[in-house]
């Protein structure tokens, strides 16, 4: 008896971990122009295609602050997941002279939960 109960008590937590398993949409959130002069505007890649935020009628959003874009997303139920930057650019040198340049995005890894069914779904659309 006394086993059958050690064995209940190891086992019954490994069902009911596995029945809390997460499922997550991503979405990954680049920025572009000068948010002092211009606004800031984004873009979105949900894994079928990456395109500009734009508004119900077809007009591009754009945030006074990164601050407020977050807010944007957080309002429609997405929460921050990674926030980061990629770099790239080149240098030439001629006699000893260089120039060159780069160019840094930022972007943001936004999740939203969602069932295993839903997850099924959007795996299959990522795909052409």
């Amino acid at each position: 008896m006394k086993k059958l109960l050690l064995f209940l008590m190891l086992f019954v937590p490994l069902l009911v971990s596995a029945q809390d398993k997460q499922y997550y949409i991503y979405n990954i959130v680049t920025f572009e122009g000068n948010f002092k002069k211009e606004g800031l505007k984004v873009s979105i890649d949900n894994g079928k295609t990456v395109e500009k935020l734009k508004d119900k009628e077809g007009n591009r959003i754009k945030f006074n602050t990164p601050a407020s874009a977050l807010m944007y997303f957080i309002s429609k139920g997405w929460e921050l997941y990674v926030n980061g930057s990629t770099s790239e650019g080149s240098s030439i040198s001629i006699d000893g002279t260089g120039s060159g340049g780069t160019s840094t995005t930022s972007y943001w890894i936004l999740r939203k939960s969602c069932s295993k069914e839903e997850f099924d779904n959007a795996v299959k659309e990522c795909f052409k």
